[in-house]
């Protein structure tokens, strides 16, 4: 059963009977030109508040967001937010399309700031003042819902859409601008030009007489118009503004680099319909061609014949709340056409989800409740919903378009923004499995540790461990232990971009970034990436112990296993977001694996690396490390899987079968895998057998052969503690549950898929999401390590129950689904 939002206090109900009631009252008597009073804007009731509806603050996704979408994007590529009646607040609930606030500035940057990109505007002439600040022009444009004044000019919005681009040059805006008022029946009447003998306007010579033969109203308007666009003269995307009186030039969809810092008109149409010339020539294709429409069905099956309606969807009747249901087909349907024309890319589909009447007012629409009764889903719920189910459930949804929204919600914004970086169910990183409320907190726990000790978009990397043995005392001082370990690093950023959301995005590229500075800045600089760093702070300052700007390492080691990782993490980056200098850091890191590591000796593969065993641990006392281990080799294998797939360099896949060949060859007669070889690089390496060669070695390659070890791991490494049952790190000790490992099996048997897997990881997540609620040292929020301390791997290492970032990414990509070795 889905959560029913709260519904609205007696108090509230009253409000707004009498709003709506006094606008129902204006349209019934047909007061279209009525002057009506300066009312009080209706503010939204936090009380019905959900991450779809109404919670526009909630939203994550920041001001900037789009700086992270290549220039080579085309628009109709992207997935965008956007709003319906952008400043619709005042008029009641017939009328109200978007929260209120005590001021139309504070609208519109609430919306900007959530990350919405599309505003829907629309106008009416008015004599005597184009801004509210008293600026003066014959004629003007005020902002309208149908006869209800929204205590805003036109040129408020222009104004601070051209503040808001200049201080976020990255980001561009989207404008549908709708001359509101036929002047007849219960329209509103535009001021001048509805007399019987309107004048036009011309910009140069002011307001002249309008001649018999001329269509004086659009004159006006487009006159009007082209007056703003003189007054605002490198605020509108070019293409989109440049028809003239004689001649009509409407631009194609183009791409964000062609228009980051402007603001695109994609079309300007009259009360009727009728197109003004202006816009991107397939959106106003829309308006001059009124023949098809979604309801009627011509749109379906490829029957239209290129109808440019079909780009559009805006059936905003919504007759009664039985008939939300419909509307909410019409978005899925929209959803549905865009995701299946092989040419989507090159269109910019727009899909409104608003609709209205007298009997199911635009909040009733968006939530689904009338007064005090929730009878529907609504469909901001429903869209949200459709777009976080698993990947199978329905038609793949690639990206959403402009999606126009009354009341959207934060989460609703930001999942409509993610697309623009993620494809889910790819089977890469993205996630095939909807988030949950143990996911979402897991998430939040790495986000939290992130920020600890910066934000936006400053360099910083996470504490890996806190609390219990790690915590503060005489051991590890005030803050604790504070090691921030690469490999830790490397898939917090995969299990942020598994979860796919805005925020998720903004900190797994600052997390990454991170990882880039300490790769660009080691004092030998050669691609090497550290062991682990200092979080506080990262970065020097005074200049001691290192050269300022130098990143404080706290492990000089370098381990081929913690360079693939980066590297994968640095693929990753790269194909979420096209930004090449994610790509250089991965090809330096694999460059370093292969003059540093690669072997001839036996079946080939790559060693250890370097470790540092200088007393002082200051990197004096770096020693090759010889032997062979089949984790790293699966590691390198998947990273340079990748870089072959990202690059299409020949040289890549040959040095990732290399890697493989090894890994093959410590397959044992039983299936599992052996550690993997002794310091001469030949001779097999028996002892303590870990868990995660076996999963990774079928997670890294999805190849048959590897399925029977992750049924080893399973029985081999089985460990009960308390109420706890998944797997250890190896058989040397079972008597505590390693959870890393066991979401290492979790994402293993998700990946798999084999009879009976679903049940097996429905019973990890179940241990796991206990762990995050009853294990030791727990926070309600993260993953501890283990289930206690001391708990031995067999390998010269102890694993404690200390909240782990390494152990909370695991559960949060093996719990969605996702998989890091694969792009």
């Amino acid at each position: 059963m889905r959560d029913v939002p709260r519904c609205f206090e007696e108090s509230t109900i009253n409000r707004h009977w009498r709003t709506a009631a006094g606008a129902l009252l204006s349209a019934v008597l047909g007061l279209g030109s009525l002057t009506l009073p300066a009312a009080a804007p209706a503010f939204a009731d936090s009380s019905m508040s959900t991450p779809s509806y109404e919670s526009l603050s909630s939203a994550t996704a920041g001001s900037d967001w789009m700086r992270r979408v290549p220039d080579s994007t085309n628009l109709g590529a992207m997935s965008i937010p956007g709003t319906h009646e952008s400043l619709s607040t005042f008029g009641g609930d017939l009328t109200q399309t978007q929260e209120g606030d005590s001021t139309q500035a504070g609208n519109l940057a609430g919306q900007l700031a959530a990350g919405v990109r599309a505003f829907d505007i629309r106008v009416r002439v008015v004599g005597g003042q184009s801004k509210s600040n008293g600026d003066y022009l014959a004629g003007s444009y005020a902002v309208h819902h149908g006869v209800v004044y929204q205590h805003a000019m036109l040129g408020d919005a222009l104004d601070q859409f051209q503040a808001f681009l200049t201080g976020h040059p990255g980001e561009t805006l989207l404008l549908r601008l709708k001359a509101e008022c036929s002047g007849s029946g219960t329209s509103c009447t535009d001021d001048l030009i509805d007399a019987e003998a309107p004048p036009s306007y011309d910009p140069d010579g002011g307001l002249v007489p309008a001649s018999p033969s001329d269509n004086a109203k659009t004159i006006y308007r487009q006159n009007l118009f082209s007056h703003y666009l003189a007054q605002y003269p490198n605020l509108f995307y070019g293409p989109s503004v440049a028809s003239t009186a004689t001649t009509v030039s409407q631009g194609e969809v183009p791409t964000l680099g062609a228009v980051r810092g402007k603001l695109v008109l994609t079309a300007f149409y009259g009360p009727g319909g009728g197109d003004y010339q202006w816009g991107l020539k397939q959106d106003s294709d829309l308006q001059n061609n009124a023949g098809a429409s979604l309801a009627g069905g011509d749109c379906g099956d490829n029957t239209d014949s290129g109808n440019h309606s079909c780009f559009v969807q805006d059936e905003y009747d919504v007759p009664n709340m039985m008939a939300i249901a419909s509307k909410r087909n019409y978005v899925r349907r929209q959803l549905d056409r865009q995701n299946s024309d092989p040419d989507q890319d090159r269109k910019l589909y727009i899909n409104y989800t608003s609709g209205a009447s007298a009997f199911a007012y635009p909040y009733s629409v968006a939530s689904g409740c009338a007064a005090q009764i929730c009878t529907s889903q609504g469909v901001n719920e429903f869209l949200l919903t459709y777009l976080n189910q698993a990947t199978g459930t329905h038609a793949p949804v690639v990206r959403t378009g402009v999606v126009m929204m009354d009341f959207p919600g934060g989460a609703l914004i930001d999942k409509i923004v993610g697309y623009n970086f993620f494809n889910p169910g790819t089977g890469g990183t993205g996630s095939t499995t909807s988030p949950s409320p143990s996911t979402r907190k897991a998430d939040s726990f790495l986000l939290n540790a992130i920020d600890q000790y910066g934000s936006q978009d400053a360099l910083r990397v996470p504490q890996s461990y806190k609390g219990g043995f790690f915590g503060p005392g005489d051991k590890f001082g005030p803050t604790g232990y504070q090691a921030s370990f690469t490999y830790d690093n490397a898939v917090t950023v995969m299990a942020l971009l598994t979860n796919h959301s805005g925020t998720d995005f903004t900190h797994a590229i600052a997390l990454g970034d991170s990882l880039l500075y300490a790769q660009d800045h080691d004092p030998v600089n050669d691609g090497r990436i550290r062991a682990s760093y200092l979080p506080d702070p990262f970065i020097t300052t005074l200049g001691r112990d290192y050269p300022v700007g130098t990143p404080y390492i706290a492990g000089w080691s370098v381990y081929t296993g913690n360079m693939a990782w980066a590297g994968m993490a640095f693929a990753h980056l790269y194909k979420a977001t096209g930004d090449s200098k994610y790509l250089n850091g991965a090809l330096r890191a694999a460059n370093w694996i292969q003059a540093n590591s690669a072997d001839t000796r036996g079946a080939g593969g790559y060693t250890g690396g370097y470790a540092d065993t200088s007393a002082a641990e200051d990197g004096s006392g770096l020693v090759q490390r010889t032997w062979k281990a089949t984790e790293h080799n699966i590691d390198v294998g998947a990273f340079f899987a990748m870089l072959h797939q990202l690059t299409g360099d020949q040289t890549w896949k040959n040095r990732s079968d290399n890697a493989f060949a090894f890994v093959r060859t410590m397959q044992a007669p039983n299936k599992s895998l052996w550690t993997g070889t002794g310091l001469d690089g030949v001779t097999t390496n028996e002892d303590a057998v870990p868990e995660d060669v076996q999963t990774w070695s079928y997670l890294a390659t999805l190849d048959p052969a590897y399925a029977p070890s992750v049924d080893f791991a399973a029985g081999r490494m089985a460990a009960t503690d308390g109420g706890f049952t998944g797997v250890s790190f190896s058989a040397v000790d079972t008597s505590g549950v390693w959870f890393e490992g066991t979401a290492h099996l979790l994402a293993a048997y998700q990946a798999r898929n084999a009879p009976g897997d679903a049940g097996r990881a429905a019973a990890l997540i179940a241990t796991l999401q206990k762990a995050q609620n009853e294990a030791p040292h727990t926070d309600g929020s993260g993953i501890v390590a283990s289930s206690h301390d001391g708990l031995d791997t067999g390998q010269g290492d102890y694993y404690y129950s200390s909240l782990h970032t390494g152990a909370t990414a695991w559960y949060l990509i093996g719990a969605l689904g996702g998989n890091p070795f694969r792009l």
